[in-house]
């Protein structure tokens, strides 16, 4: 059950990083910028460590390049 929750909430945060690296993007900021921005949020919302960080972002850029679809 532990890993049942810990994937949706995953997922969840995964779906909200992408909604703000989406405004980002639109709003025409280099996606460079868009990726250290993410780090921040990651920073300040759930005190992410660097590797889990490293590891969303990849998922981040997975999703943004359509090899990974996100289902929630």
């Amino acid at each position: 059950m532990t890993d049942c929750a810990h994937t949706w909430r995953k997922k969840l945060r995964l779906q909200e990083l992408l909604i703000i690296a989406k405004k980002e993007i639109d709003s025409g900021k280099d996606i460079d910028l868009v990726y250290e921005i993410l780090e921040g949020e990651m920073e300040l919302r759930w005190r992410f460590v660097q590797t889990t960080k490293r590891q969303y972002i990849e998922d981040i850029k997975k999703i943004l390049a359509n090899q990974y679809v996100l289902t929630v």
